[in-house]
């Protein structure tokens, strides 16, 4: 004990500083914990009392046989924005960039062909886009344009230019609401490899309709988000009934409180992870044009 600060919470705020100021870069290992404990000169329960700190602040996670990782950055989406998945990254201050994966006309699916309100085998334009953080995938978007539509869509140069701007400004077509849902799902093979991610990660799959000012669908949208770089987030606003007991959306997460700071141990040097047995905590989120 250093006053009143645990010797645990003395080795989280040394390795958070680390973290934070980029020692460890993202999706860096940490060295392993018999290592660390050494370091720190703890025991194994205490040093473990410290990164399960760091691991409900989503700052590190721990995957069973290979080691302690440095988290990889997250983005907050609010669910209750209707944005461009790309604009909620920008509103954040994210360097976003977005790298078009190719376009082709293809048959829709029942799912599709359902939300765009299309009979059975109809063609539909189908856009896919990899949006990047800092170089970093972060979601595959497949977007899905009926056949028409898609003629003078195709002609856009959609790496540089939103789908909802091509709509407006292209087709006169003005994106008012959307309908979306989020689903859990684990990731398939074709996307993993798009995400960079390995094939069954958990992850966020989005879902969005998108309606014209005419309430007719314009756009369908699939997201798929790796669970470890998303949180969605909701405003909730308290009157004098309570809090808002509107529809609440998965998963809302929350950091704890910072504990208080005290005098900083040992500096620690980046090392190759050694493995070592403990349990993986993801989770996710995404969406639209």
């Amino acid at each position: 004990m250093n006053g009143r600060v645990p010797r645990y919470h003395q080795i989280a705020e040394a390795l958070r500083a680390q973290i934070r100021s980029g020692e460890f870069a993202p999706a860096a290992p940490l060295p392993n914990q018999r290592k660390l404990a050494k370091i720190f000169g703890v025991t194994l329960m205490t040093l473990r009392q410290a990164l399960e700190l760091l691991e409900r602040e989503h700052l590190i996670v721990r995957r069973h046989g290979l080691g302690t990782f440095v988290a990889a950055p997250s983005i907050d989406y609010d669910i209750l924005q209707l944005r461009r998945f790309a604009g909620d990254l920008l509103a954040q201050g994210e360097p976003v960039t977005t790298r078009l994966l190719g376009t082709r006309f293809a048959i829709a699916d029942r799912r599709v062909a359902h939300a765009l309100g299309l009979g059975g085998r109809a063609r539909v334009l189908v856009i896919e886009r990899l949006r990047l953080v800092g170089g970093r995938p972060m979601g595959l978007q497949h977007s899905f344009v009926v056949a028409r539509l898609g003629e003078e869509l195709i002609k856009a140069d959609l790496d540089r230019t939103p789908l909802s701007q091509a709509l407006e400004f292209k087709l006169g077509i003005t994106i008012a609401r959307a309908h979306e849902t989020v689903s859990a799902v684990r990731l398939g093979r074709r996307e993993a490899r798009d995400l960079d991610c390995g094939a069954g990660v958990p992850a966020f799959e989005s879902e969005r309709v998108s309606f014209d000012t005419e309430g007719r669908p314009a756009v369908f949208d699939r997201v798929f988000i790796p669970g470890d770089r998303f949180r969605i987030t909701r405003e909730l606003h308290y009157g004098h009934g309570g809090p808002d007991m509107a529809p609440k959306p998965p998963n809302v997460r929350s950091a704890p409180a910072e504990p208080e700071r005290s005098s900083k141990p040992p500096n620690v040097r980046s090392a190759p992870a050694e493995p070592e047995r403990s349990s993986t905590n993801v989770l996710p989120q995404e969406t639209t044009p």
